[in-house]
């Protein structure tokens, strides 16, 4: 009896194996189903990130932008196409002209994320900083910008992520957390404002036609002058 016991016993062991085993990468040939993506992609240029989108560059794990998106689901997939068809996304102007970027040497100048905050693809643009911080500016599409568009940051962030910093949720490491009205380039804007306790730069939220946009930086240095020559928009490659 135990002879048969130890029989079966490995016989199932042989057959979780196999299955485990039978899984095939689902992206690229190089990874396996338990192991997350690499959806990260840095550029130099904006031009280099553009033709990314449609292109087969590889990421430094193999990946594909267009080769991840049956693993990585609708909302990638939605965004991923829109950038290739448009063949353009929105970028941060400083009164009318592309922002700066910081062009230091191991850094890249956009980085495409494509499973970040809220669970969204987001694009992050590193400008130059006159004091040498790390500062981004971060543009994601509204899941539903036709709605979503006529709310604020805040009402938008309860939605997608009821359980994340919040005006009504202060964490333990955040300051304080508000709503602010911000004067922009072109129009003003109620932004979501968190401010941390051990980090000089705040997270400042606000919402642009069909875009959910993230600035963050110490509002010392980026103040209410350098909001008010900031906009947004496309530009040609």
């Amino acid at each position: 009896m135990k002879r048969l016991l130890s029989i079966l016993i490995v016989l199932l062991l042989c057959i979780s194996a196999f299955w485990g085993c039978s899984d095939q990468s689902l992206v690229n040939g190089n990874e396996n189903a338990e192991d997350p993506p690499n959806t990260t992609f840095d550029f130099d240029s904006y031009e280099e990130m553009i033709n990314a989108f449609s292109s087969k560059k590889q990421n430094s794990e193999g990946y594909t932008i267009q080769g991840l998106k049956r693993l990585m689901g609708e909302t990638y997939a939605h965004f991923v196409d829109k950038v290739k068809s448009d063949k353009s996304f929105p970028h941060p102007m400083l009164e009318g002209d592309p922002i700066t970027y910081r062009n230091e040497e191991g850094f890249s100048n956009i980085t495409f994320l494509g499973n970040e905050l809220y669970n969204l693809p987001w694009i992050w643009y590193f400008p130059t900083v006159s004091t040498g911080e790390n500062f981004y500016i971060a543009i994601t599409y509204l899941p539903d910008g036709e709605r979503q568009r006529n709310m604020t940051a805040s009402e938008v962030i309860k939605e997608l992520s009821p359980n994340s910093a919040n005006i009504d949720n202060l964490g333990k490491q955040h300051e304080n957390i508000c709503n602010r009205q911000i004067a922009l380039g072109d129009r003003e804007v109620t932004a979501l404002v968190i401010e941390y306790k051990e980090d000089t730069r705040d997270s400042i939220f606000f919402v642009y036609e069909d875009l959910l946009v993230m600035v963050r930086c110490n509002s010392d240095v980026w103040s209410d002058q350098w909001f008010s020559t900031l906009s947004f928009d496309t530009i040609s490659k």
